[in-house]
């Protein structure tokens, strides 16, 4: 007797067809395996070093997640305290965007040294480009209103398909160097120079500072910024040899970035001990290029300067800038009127920026 399709249909609806059976075990073991490897959300580990205070008070604002090393500084005028867990304020972190700050200063310190103007445009950088994209300036992609594209693009098909993967995978997705970052230029579409956050703009801008100072942009780092206010912590990594990995938001391994030619929007690695010397010369004016960080038009709800952004909230006006990398998170912000400010630097992909209630808005500077 053969088997009409009408009644295979009506039999497999009264049981489970074997092959979705054999798909929901699949499921559920796969499901299990990465219970089992995925560690779970959980508070502060390792040995607390500095303050017990600030600790506490940073693990109150931040609350339980899966972290692995955190450090914090709290500067309050010439003070500044240092507090951690399983990390010091010499220990080495990604911080992530917070580099585009340092990138900001180069750009106002070019414009000191004449080599460049603030309108300066990026065809007068590199001649050969032409278009839309040779009229874009120098300070509408400092001030995050350039038109370019918010992510660099990719250099070729292969590179595209990394950087897919690479989220999957936790690895750097930033694949072009810094001749990749600038061919790019030749065939990016521009769109309207409207506010949009954009790490192409500022792979872009740091690599027309190099090219307009002849140096590659880790030795402009180095030589105009960290050099002179003796930030010995602070550098650009050249590869990923040697470098410590953070983790992702659930606790898994997460390669270094080191960006390539983007390295100009995020690839700086630093210390709270390091940016401590940063955030209070930015604040106070020592820092070259600190007027980077004044205000200069509105973004969405708050102000921005070369980089930095403004938050006026509660009375207080915050200027900051964040950060985050594959496996790492960063917040930095301070209080100009008082001089109180905090560093917060954190090993996973868990963010950071409630660090923010910290701030110290009292007093006054004198």
């Amino acid at each position: 007797m053969t088997v009409t399709d009408d009644h295979r249909t009506s039999a497999a609806a009264g049981r489970p067809p074997r092959r979705l059976g054999i798909a929901l075990l699949a499921a559920s073991l796969t499901a299990a395996v990465l219970a089992a490897i995925t560690p779970w959300p959980r508070g502060f580990q390792g040995a607390p070093t500095g303050d017990p205070e600030l600790i506490a008070e940073l693990e109150d604002a931040l609350g339980s997640r899966h972290w692995q090393h955190v450090a914090a500084a709290r500067v309050d005028g010439d003070e500044v305290t240092f507090a951690g867990t399983g990390a010091h304020e010499h220990t080495e972190f990604e911080i992530g965007s917070i580099t585009k700050t340092f990138t900001a200063a180069l750009f106002a310190e070019a414009i000191d040294r004449g080599e460049v103007k603030a309108d300066t445009r990026l065809g007068e950088v590199w001649p050969d480009l032409d278009g839309k994209v040779a009229e874009v300036t120098l300070e509408s992609i400092a001030m995050q209103r350039s038109g370019l594209p918010s992510q660099e693009p990719a250099p070729s098909f292969s590179d595209g398909v990394m950087s897919v993967l690479s989220n999957y995978i936790h690895t750097d997705p930033y694949r072009g160097d810094a001749a990749d970052i600038v061919a790019s230029l030749n065939d990016v579409d521009v769109g309207e120079p409207e506010p949009e956050y954009s790490n192409y703009g500022f792979a872009v801008l740091g690599q027309a500072l190099a090219e307009v100072a002849g140096q590659d942009y880790s030795e402009l780092v180095r030589d105009r910024l960290a050099e002179p206010l003796g930030m010995k912590e602070t550098f650009v990594p050249e590869s990923a040899d040697g470098l410590s990995h953070g983790f992702t938001a659930s606790g898994l391994p997460a390669a270094p970035w080191t960006l390539g030619g983007s390295a100009p929007a995020g690839a700086i690695r630093s210390t709270t001990h390091d940016l401590s010397i940063w955030l209070r010369a930015v604040s106070d004016g020592t820092a070259p290029g600190a007027d980077a960080a004044e205000p200069r038009a509105d973004f969405e709800d708050d102000r921005i300067g070369w980089a930095w952004f403004t938050t006026t909230q509660d009375g207080s006006t915050i200027t900051w800038h964040n950060g985050g990398t594959g496996g790492y998170r960063s917040y930095l912000g301070f209080d100009t009127e008082s001089g109180g400010g905090i560093i917060v630097l954190n090993d996973s992909a868990n963010d950071v920026d409630e660090a923010a209630s910290l701030v110290s808005t009292k007093g006054e500077r004198s």
